[in-house]
């Protein structure tokens, strides 16, 4: 009973087998073991051992191809000596100038027949005895002089105001030529812009635009803008006893009656 335990050896399967039909395939398996691990084994061996021959022998026909390899040894010579006294070359010679384009100068003949008059002289062109090719020559070059534009202060304030025929000319004015923009007439609505424009220096008006619009009536803004821009000339601030530029903002009310 001590090899019991071995599932293989050969007491044990007599004795579970026993009385049992043998061709089944566990008995055999059991059975031929022990003789199917050794051929394994002595198949691994035998690969093993021929594969470390295998290696070893390409190795030895590589090491006697680079043996067999041919080495030539290359001898360098040494550079000749410089010649420390000897001159320097000559510098090369200067490439020759360019070549100016020439027109060659025709004798004019004399003849009775009218002939169409002669083209203005062309500066640019040279005249001598042959034609040749080459390079035209250009003219002396055209410089361009900037005029810096000096922009004029616009002051706010002035020793002299700007005046429109007098006190209440500015808002007679208005009164004369201001005209109810229909939209917001039918519509009911009423409210006063604020247009800001500059007075220049001989009293004509510009830059006229909006400084504060009524919300919802953007002809109140046009109308107002378009009077002003029309306004004939005012008398210009005074600076100083000079007439200045000023800016000036107004008030345009637009009330139904």
């Amino acid at each position: 009973m001590a090899n019991w335990s071995n599932e293989i050896t050969k007491e044990r399967n007599d004795m579970v087998f026993e009385n049992r039909n043998r061709n089944y395939g566990a008995f055999l398996i059991r059975r031929d073991y022990g003789k199917v691990v050794a051929i394994a084994g002595g198949s691994a061996t035998i690969g093993f051992i021929f594969l470390i021959f295998f290696f070893v022998f390409i190795s030895r026909e590589s090491v006697e191809q680079v043996k067999k390899e041919k080495i030539t040894q290359v001898n360098l010579k040494d550079a000749p000596p410089v010649n420390k006294d000897a001159p320097p070359p000559p510098p090369p010679p200067p490439p020759p100038p360019p070549l100016t384009k020439v027109l060659k100068f025709t004798t004019p003949e004399i003849t009775e027949k009218e002939v169409d008059p002669p083209l203005q002289n062309d500066t640019t062109k040279k005249i001598g005895i042959v034609n040749q090719e080459g390079e035209e020559e250009e003219g002396p070059p055209v410089v361009d002089v900037a005029v810096e534009q000096v922009v004029e202060e616009i002051f706010t304030f002035a020793e002299v105001m700007p005046d429109f025929s007098g006190k209440d000319g500015f808002q007679a004015y208005l009164k004369k030529n201001v005209r109810y923009p229909f939209a917001e007439k039918d519509q009911g609505k009423q409210g006063t812009v604020y247009i800001s424009f500059v007075v220049e220096k001989d009293g004509t008006i510009a830059n006229v635009k909006a400084a504060k619009e009524v919300a919802g009536a953007p002809g109140f803004t046009k109308e107002a803008i378009r009077v002003i821009s029309l306004m004939p000339k005012w008398t210009p601030g005074m600076m100083n006893g000079h007439p200045v530029r000023i800016e000036i903002t107004q008030p345009v009310r637009f009330t139904l009656q």
